[in-house]
């Protein structure tokens, strides 16, 4: 292989490491997978209620409110131009 593109392929590599680790793009991901995760435990809690598992109502609820606190509070916050496109396509509804 050429040595120019050996070099090249490696520096933008270390370039996107970089940016990477910059912004925490890490952190940012395991913060989605793990709403993702809780909010996949509460789509199968309800397919379980639908199949005629036992239901507390208040029980599912409260848990269900103390997952959606936690994953706003501690997840990913959604930017502003985003949160504003949101607002434009939808509060018209």
């Amino acid at each position: 292989m050429n040595p120019f593109v050996f070099a090249s392929l490696t520096a933008f590599g270390i370039i996107v490491k970089i940016v990477a680790s910059a912004k925490k793009y890490n952190k940012k991901i395991e913060r989605a997978n793990f709403a993702r995760t809780e909010y996949k435990k509460i789509m199968d809690a309800i397919r379980f209620c639908l199949r005629g598992e036992p239901f507390s109502e208040k029980e599912f609820l409260d848990n269900l409110k103390m997952i959606d606190d936690f994953v706003s509070d501690h997840c990913m916050e959604i930017p502003t131009q985003i949160n504003k496109k949101y607002s434009q396509c939808f509060t018209a509804l």
